[in-house]
């Protein structure tokens, strides 16, 4: 018999084995034996793990009763009804094939389920230690294909999340993630989001040591916080007003696009095509279904089942009820660790959630991969009640293993 601790950590090692084969596969050199299906087999593995977890253990009792069970339990459920609704819709085995071997299909919002891992204290460590070996495993692996166009930033997608613990780090843990950051910089300027999403830690990072200096109050803190979040809203609304938001930002672009454009909009158009698709197929409250596609004319095809913003897919997939409670999880996760944390670890862990959520407006894609994973954990660390009780001593202790 394995353990709950033993099957946790199973099912992460092989959904990061997954990631890495998957964009090794996608950006790197060509290998046979990686286009094969064969390696989709580690995310239905990782994900079948995590729901006999979510079903056969007692998770729940590291949240102490909170309300947040249910939440998360009608979440999962809406999600199960997804899932229920593309099964049916399947008329034979290639479609089913198809639908259940693609991380962006029937696996893409199973990472969520990594939020059990998160809410016990008792992995906390050992799961800070796997991401960092990976992440040093991945980068030593990726400079021997360092001309390859972006597989870097991927295979080190776990970059973002080893950054955000830096406070806690020694000096030469610390010494060694900079230079990783710098290098991954360098040689992934043109994936905007990837490099966005690295300097958001850093700022995340910068503001530790600052409220570690200065006292500001939570109910300020969270004050900045909810008008940041307000920021997506404010511009959906705008939206519906005709102005796009974008082009405010950007201004107008009147040039050929080119992907080494920082400032290319390459937004509005999904924005537009999926909600008219939406709104023709009347699918706005309930969504269409985890093999959800949309009509796109820019892409010339009547079915895109992948679109590049994680609110579109999260729409599409799950309709405005599964958003919202995907939003609320999240939401209410920033609210416990920003005003009910008594270490700044955790208050930061708010933070980067804040900047996930603005992000999910423009890019975050959801799929069975780190990026997911990594944030599921980390709402999990915000919702866990022991791991917020902690003071900075204590969290310190407990990242290095020493909670005896």
């Amino acid at each position: 018999m394995f353990s709950k601790k033993q099957l946790a950590f199973t099912s992460l090692i092989l959904a990061l084995l997954f990631h890495f084969v998957f964009y090794l596969n996608y950006y790197g050199p060509s290998i046979s034996i990686l286009k094969k299906d064969l390696k989709y087999l580690l995310a239905v593995g990782s994900a079948f793990i995590m729901v006999f977890l979510y079903f056969a253990t007692y998770w729940r009792a590291d949240l102490k009763k909170s309300g947040i069970i249910i939440v998360f339990d009608i979440l999962m459920l809406w999600i199960f009804i997804s899932l229920a609704r593309s099964l049916l819709e399947i008329k034979n085995f290639k479609e089913a094939r198809e639908f259940i071997l693609n991380n962006y299909m029937a696996l893409s919002l199973f990472p969520i389920l990594f939020f059990i891992l998160g809410v016990s204290p008792k992995y906390f460590s050992d799961i800070n230690k796997t991401l960092f070996i990976y992440t040093i495993i991945a980068f030593l692996f990726s400079l021997l294909f360092i001309q390859q166009f972006e597989l870097q930033l991927f295979l080190t997608y776990s970059l973002f999340f080893i950054i955000l613990t830096i406070p806690l780090r020694s000096s030469k843990e610390k010494l060694l993630i900079v230079a990783i950051s710098i290098v991954v910089i360098i040689f992934s300027l043109t994936n905007r989001a990837g490099i966005i999403r690295i300097l958001f830690s850093y700022c995340v990072v910068a503001a530790y040591y600052f409220l570690e200096r200065v006292k500001i109050g939570k109910k300020m803190l969270y004050t900045i916080v909810f008008l940041v979040l307000m920021i997506p809203v404010t511009s959906l609304y705008l939206a519906t007003r005709g102005h796009n938001v974008f082009q405010i930002i950007l201004g107008e672009d009147e040039d050929a696009y080119s992907q080494l454009d920082p400032l290319a909009d390459t937004r509005t158009f999904l924005y537009y095509e999926v909600f008219q698709d939406l709104k023709i197929n009347k699918a706005w409250l309930f969504g269409k279904g985890l093999n959800a596609g949309y009509d796109s004319p820019s892409f010339r095809t009547y079915r895109r089942e992948v679109v590049e913003v994680g609110f579109l897919q999260i729409l599409m997939k799950t309709g405005v009820i599964g958003f919202l409670l995907y939003a609320f999880i999240i939401g209410n996760a920033v609210y416990k660790a920003i005003l009910r944390s008594n270490n700044l670890f955790i208050k930061t862990m708010g933070l980067f959630l804040t900047s996930y959520f603005i992000m999910l407006f423009i890019e975050n894609q959801i799929a069975y991969n780190l990026l997911n994973v990594i944030v599921w954990i980390v709402v999990g660390f915000c919702h866990s009640p022991e791991i917020r009780g902690l003071d900075n001593k204590e969290v310190l202790m407990l990242f290095q293993g020493n909670n005896n």
